[in-house]
């Protein structure tokens, strides 16, 4: 086990050294649909179809921190994919952000992802896992290769459930059209999730709207609003680049999580 992390180890700090090497977009740069493009329908011959199987950007770097950050033991630097408000920040409370750096000072140990456990929202798109969309007219369904999460979007649906009552590692998501976009409401997220792997964390009181637009046969442009006053003195979003995963027989990998951070600990 210890040569198994000492390996992920010198990996991550490999990618840290080259990263610049990479093509890196400017901040929030999300493409606009293509000149003439108009999504694919789905069966019903009235909403876009989304189907497929989707990924960020290879060169995106929100799963290590949703900020502008430097290099560390195990994030890869880059540019934040924050693009409101204009700073690229988090805006966190005075409490709230030493929260954050005593999260990343203990990222290893405390990084509910290195316990296996679900992401939560809108990590189950940014955490660089693929995931899988499936579209009924009843509900979409999301499905990550990170431990076989799932997501149930529903479309038939006005009004959260849950309100101040149960709460869900990926939240409770009801869906509408906006034209060709998906927008999407996550209500009733735990708070025990994470944004990214830098300790940007969140209340009970999180609120997330997602949008998710077709800009191409192969792109699709993802955007989302996170609202909560547990921490936030204001709403801050996200932009990013989706991509589809074009291969003849494509097909999510059986990934099974093992809890390295806390073996390693007990070693």
């Amino acid at each position: 086990m210890k040569k198994r992390f000492v390996g992920m180890m010198a990996a991550a700090a490999f990618a840290a050294c080259t990263a610049w090497l990479l093509p890196v977009p400017a901040r929030g740069q999300a493409p606009a649909p293509k000149a003439g493009y108009k999504a694919p329908r789905f069966e019903d011959g009235k909403t876009a179809d989304l189907q497929g199987i989707w990924i960020v950007d290879a060169w995106d770097t929100s799963r290590y921190s949703l900020e502008w950050h430097n290099g560390a033991t195990g994030i890869r630097p880059g540019k934040e994919s924050i693009t409101d408000p204009a700073d690229g920040m988090i805006p966190y409370t005075p409490a709230a952000r030493q929260k954050q750096q005593a999260n990343f000072k203990n990222r290893f140990a405390a990084d509910p992802v290195n316990h296996c456990y679900m992401t939560g929202v809108p990590r189950f798109v940014t955490s660089g896992y693929p995931f899988q969309i499936f579209q009924t007219p009843k509900y979409i369904m999301l499905a990550s290769e990170y431990v076989h999460m799932l997501r149930y979007v529903y479309m038939d649906r006005k009004d959260h459930q849950y309100e101040g009552g149960t709460d869900f590692w990926n939240g409770d998501s009801i869906g509408k059209w906006e034209g060709d976009t998906l927008v999407v409401s996550t209500w009733s997220n735990n708070d025990q999730t994470w944004f990214d792997a830098s300790g940007s964390h969140h209340s009970g009181q999180l609120r997330v709207e997602e949008r998710f637009t077709r800009t191409g046969r192969d792109t699709m442009s993802y955007t989302a609003t996170m609202t909560d006053p547990g921490v936030l003195t204001r709403p801050f979003t996200v932009s990013l680049t989706l991509h589809r995963n074009t291969a003849q027989y494509a097909q999510l990998m059986e990934y099974e999580c093992h809890a390295y951070a806390e073996e390693d600990a007990g070693q």
